[in-house]
């Protein structure tokens, strides 16, 4: 949790530095917004069962999911990239239609 630690401690830095006062109207909103972040990032730190940090770690690392309905029987079938890359056709779980997948050069 130390990505939101840091990024809410660099926020409360600007908020002090910016020359409102905490009593002025600008400042309690500022203040109060900076509660608001303080109590989401404790919320995300005891609730949350993924590794926040990991996520963030990995961003670079982007998966896609594609979509495909199939013509017969209207299901929804979700593939990744790696299932892009490595088929050519899916079997669709609810009736059994064969589906190309892959880009445009594989089906022909």
């Amino acid at each position: 949790m130390e990505y939101f630690e840091k990024k809410i401690t660099y926020l409360r830095g600007l908020c002090d530095g910016s020359g409102y006062p905490p009593d002025s109207k600008e400042g309690k909103i500022f203040h109060a917004m900076l509660d608001v972040l303080d109590d989401i990032a404790f919320m995300l730190e005891n609730y949350i069962d993924d590794d926040i940090d990991d996520i963030m770690d990995d961003e670079d690392e982007a998966e896609y999911l594609y979509s495909f309905i199939c013509p017969e029987c209207g299901e929804e079938i979700q593939v990744d990239d790696e299932t892009m890359e490595n088929e050519e056709e899916l079997i669709c779980s609810k009736c059994g239609n064969i589906i190309p997948v892959g880009t445009p050069d594989l089906l022909s």
